[in-house]
This record gives C-alpha cells, structure tokens and sequence, in this order.
C-alpha cells in the first residue's frame, strides 16, 4: 500500500470532524457533574488516567490488528485466533494496569491529604470496575473498526485511533458516573 497524505487527509478529515463533536459531548458531560465531582476529588484525578489508559490499550489493539490484517497474519473473520489472543492480551494488560494504578493514585491523594469519601477497596473497584468495562467496549470498537476499515479499503492505522480514543474518552466518563453510583459514593 503506497501512503499519500492527501488520501490520509481526505478520508480523516470527515471522522475527525465526527470525533470533535463526539468529545463536546463528553464535556459537557463533565460540565453537568462538576458538583458531583468538585465532593470526591480523587475521582477528578482519575478520569485522565481511567481515559488515557482506555484509548492506549485500545489504539495499541487497532495497530496490531492493523499490522495483522496488513501482513496476513490476521484474517478478515471474527473467529480469527491471532485476532482473539491479541483481544484477550487487552483486557490482561488493562486489567493489571487499572488495579495498580488505583491503588497508585488512591495513595497519592491519601497522603496528598485531599478528601476521599471511598475506602481503598471501594476506590478500586470503581476504577478497576470503570477499567475493565472501558477496555471490553474499546477493544470491541477497535476490532469492528479495523476490520471494516480494512474491508472498505481504508488504512485502520488513519481510523482506529481517532474513534478509540474519542469513545474511549466519552465512555470512560459515562462508565466512571455509573459505577460511581453502583458503588454509592
């Protein structure tokens, strides 16, 4: 495949602009709970970590199946084996990662005295909680992606990213709310 960076501006720009909106949304979704967060700071922390971490592993997923498609290592069908392993290596990395990292940023506003209405058990199951959901629905956003992309012959490295890490961001959000009051914070 020869790389021409009108092609790569023709066929982000739409998406891009599609993704723009999409972030709005999850800012105003914050802009709606500033209250609620301004009383638990310490998830206020977390939500660049939680989003962050989500759109890498996710974008890491879409490149590697992008490499796969683009070299035959991976098949263009859902029950692909590379495909799967490359899947479930996500939510084991995403998994170990999110638990430290709670436990990490729990600590850090602990002994930075900033309040915490959550014990550390329950801080970490709603990050880890948060986590895992975010790392499923991306993974599966990025595997749907890369191979439609690939299918209708656009470069899944000009496509996954951009909507990984956006619906990872909106979602990261609205998936934190939730288990924020599953927990009952």
């Amino acid at each position: 495949m020869i790389y021409s960076w009108k092609k790569i501006v023709k066929t982000s720009i739409p998406l891009l602009t599609v993704c723009i909106f999409i972030e709005i949304f999850a800012g105003q979704i914050l802009q709606g709970n500033q209250q609620k967060l301004l009383l638990i700071p310490v998830f206020l922390i977390s939500i660049p970590v939680i989003n962050g971490v989500g759109g890498n592993i996710g974008s890491i997923l879409g490149a590697r199946l992008a490499s796969g498609l683009h070299m035959g290592h991976i098949e263009l069908n859902i029950k692909d084996k590379n495909m799967h392993e490359n899947f479930f290596n996500s939510l084991f990395i995403g998994f170990v990662t999110y638990a430290i990292l709670a436990i990490f940023i729990y600590y850090i506003a602990y002994f930075g005295n900033i309040q915490m209405s959550v014990g550390l058990m329950g801080f970490v199951s709603i990050v880890l909680g948060t986590g895992i959901l975010l790392i499923f629905v991306i993974s599966i956003i990025s595997i749907f992606t890369a191979f439609l992309s690939f299918k209708k012959g656009l470069d899944p490295d000009d496509v996954v990213a951009p909507v990984v890490t956006t619906v990872g961001d909106t979602l990261g959000i609205i998936f934190l709310f939730l288990l924020i009051g599953v927990v009952g914070v």
